[in-house]
C-alpha cells in the first residue's frame, strides 16, 4: 500500500490516539518466530523483559514476564548481604534459575499455538477447534487460565 494508506491504516488501528501519522523511511515486515537468548546473565549483566525473552504477542504476556523478571531480580538484590558482589556471575545465576521455567513454557506454548493456528489443514483445524471448545467447557481449566492471565499464577 502507499505511504499515505499505511499511515491512515496505522492511525485508524490506534484510534488516532497519536494524531496524524506519516511514514518515515521504507516500511518493512518480518515474520514472528521463536527467539531465545543463550543466557539471561553474564558477569555483571542481567537481562530482563523483552531483552531476556522475546515472546509472541499472541499470548499478551510479554509485559507480565518483564514485571516478574524485575520482581525476581529486585527481590534477590534486596535480600543480598551488603558484602555480596551482586554483579558476580554465580550470584546472578540465582536470578536466571528462578526465571527460567515460566518464560520457557510461555515461549514454547505460544509458538505452538501460533503454528497450530497457522496450519490450514482441515483435520488439524477440526481437532484444534474441538480442543478449544472442550477447554471452554471445563470450568476448572478455564478458571486456571483466567487466574494465570490476571495474576501470572495458576493457583
Amino acid at each position: 500500500m502507499s505511504d499515505e494508506a499505511l499511515s491512515e491504516h496505522v492511525a485508524k488501528a490506534g484510534e488516532r490516539v497519536l494524531g496524524t501519522l506519516k511514514v518515515k523511511g521504507k516500511p518493512a515486515a518480518f515474520p514472528l518466530r521463536l527467539m531465545r537468548v543463550e543466557s539471561v546473565v553474564k558477569q555483571r549483566v542481567a537481562l530482563i523483559g523483552d531483552a531476556a525473552h522475546a515472546i509472541h504477542p499472541l499470548s499478551g504476556h510479554g509485559i507480565n514476564l518483564g514485571f516478574q523478571d524485575a520482581k525476581a531480580l529486585t527481590g534477590l538484590l534486596a535480600a543480598s548481604p551488603e558484602w555480596q558482589d551482586v554483579g558476580d556471575y554465580g550470584f546472578l545465576r540465582q536470578y536466571a534459575r528462578k526465571r527460567a521455567e515460566e518464560p520457557f513454557l510461555l515461549q514454547y506454548a505460544t509458538h505452538g499455538l501460533n503454528r497450530l493456528f497457522a496450519n490450514r489443514n482441515p483435520a488439524v483445524a477440526f481437532f484444534r477447534n474441538a480442543g478449544l471448545n472442550l477447554t471452554g467447557r471445563l470450568p476448572v481449566l478455564t478458571n486456571a487460565l483466567v487466574r494465570y492471565a490476571v495474576s501470572g499464577k495458576f493457583s
